[in-house]
């Protein structure tokens, strides 16, 4: 009874009931929290509507024919749902910042629980950026080993829960990257710049590795055959699609955090008055001179600097080390 449960799928492929309901009851949930935000607060932009809604389209678009179908007979297309569930959906979910609006949408009873659970230990820690970063990185390695690849490829219930894991992983992360809120509130700027880079270079890792590896490791694994594609030069579109715009939706995210942190600090030096005359010693964090101001930001930036130069260092290291693995030791 319990396995066909497990097996049990009315629409196949085609059609994925669980993510058509979450995406239902999400954006239902949203344009409520958007109606009753919109009598306190004001309307919100079109933008941040339009990129909640495109968020929710990608999670759509991964979880539903074609893409679906097809992901079941080819590798590359199954890491392009990958990059949707896991990337590409949770940064427009996060970046359209839903998070007060879908608070509004719900029943008193369940926003004071989450405001509530908002404060808790457990809330902080997941909420760490070395907590989430591990969280995302996994979401992606774990469904990669072969064997627990191929139980998700032939056990529907398996599967579910590997995107729903994936899309957690990423709204959970992309939430704490791209949280307003300055520090300890969130997560420290330079915390959520490194987390970017150690997510990119776990892609290029990962990607290169599947890329150039000279021998299939997922064409018995895969429940529909293709004649047009032989496995090897799958899997090698496959291992691409994690290397090269997995990292180069991550660079987009760097991008934003640092346009934030430097909003961020608009937004403080703006509200120096009121901070100054709130505490004296707040004083001492705003220049007034052009020699006060280089002796402030000349540590930061030349942290931020070698925080670049590490990174790109890393990346090169990594491409260069999986190259030579491949090509010496296999």
């Amino acid at each position: 009874m319990i396995t066909y449960f497990l097996l049990f799928d009315p629409f196949g492929y085609a059609i994925s009931p669980v993510s058509l309901v979450s995406v239902s009851l999400a954006a239902w949930v949203y344009m409520r929290g958007l109606v009753r935000s919109a009598r306190i607060r004001g309307t919100v932009s079109m933008w941040r509507q339009a990129l909640f809604l495109a968020g929710l389209t990608c999670i759509l678009a991964a979880t539903n024919a074609p893409l679906a179908s097809l992901g079941h007979s080819l590798f590359s297309v199954h890491q392009v749902e990958h990059l949707l569930l896991r990337l590409a959906g949770p940064l427009l979910f996060a970046v359209s910042q839903p998070w007060r609006l879908l608070q509004a949408g719900l029943n008193r009873r369940w926003s004071r629980y989450l405001g509530a659970l908002g404060k808790s230990f457990a809330f902080r820690f997941l909420a760490h950026p070395v907590t989430a970063t591990a969280a995302l990185i996994t979401s992606l390695f774990i469904w990669q080993i072969p064997v627990l690849y191929g139980l998700a490829q032939r056990i529907a219930a398996i599967e579910v829960f590997a995107h729903f894991a994936m899309v957690l992983a990423g709204i959970w992360y992309f939430g704490m990257l791209f949280d307003p809120r300055d520090p300890p509130e969130g997560a420290r700027r330079g915390a959520r710049l490194i987390s970017g880079f150690a997510v990119i270079v776990s892609n290029i890792f990962l990607g290169s590795l599947t890329t150039l590896k000279e021998v299939s490791l997922y064409a018995s694994y895969q429940t529909a055959g293709t004649g047009f594609l032989d496995p090897l030069s799958d899997e090698t579109m496959g291992g691409y699609t994690i290397w090269v715009p997995s990292s180069m939706l991550m660079i987009a995210a760097i991008i934003l955090v640092m346009n934030g942190w430097n909003a961020a600090e608009v937004r403080r030096w703006n509200s120096r008055y009121e901070l100054v005359r709130g505490s004296n010693s707040a004083a001492l964090e705003f220049p007034e001179t052009a020699e006060e101001l280089r002796l402030k930001v000349a540590k930061p930036n030349r942290d931020m600097g070698r925080t670049l130069a590490i990174g790109a260092l890393v990346m090169f290291l990594i491409v260069m080390t999986t190259v030579m693995t491949i090509v010496y030791a296999l």
